[in-house]
């Protein structure tokens, strides 16, 4: 055991080097600078956005609903 924790000096200092420029290298990629461009104000609006929309597909659901209870039912 004391034979494992024998290390020579020389091996230590590579260990402490090799550790120091990986730690330096995981540094470096974490700074990385993103830029982000945001348009929020394009001038165009999707289908998605308009208000009938959103009533087409709440009544869509509702008859999808009605048919599946009444549908149902029958049996």
């Amino acid at each position: 055991m004391k034979q494992l924790l024998n290390i020579s000096a020389s091996l230590k200092k590579s260990l402490v080097i090799g550790t120091f420029f990986f730690s330096q290298s995981l540094i470096w990629a974490q700074d990385k600078k993103v830029d982000v461009n945001l348009n929020v104000k394009d001038g165009g609006n999707e289908w998605y956005v308009e208000p009938w929309a959103l009533v087409v597909g709440v009544a869509v659901f509702i008859i999808i609903i009605v048919a599946l209870v009444r549908g149902k039912s029958n049996d």
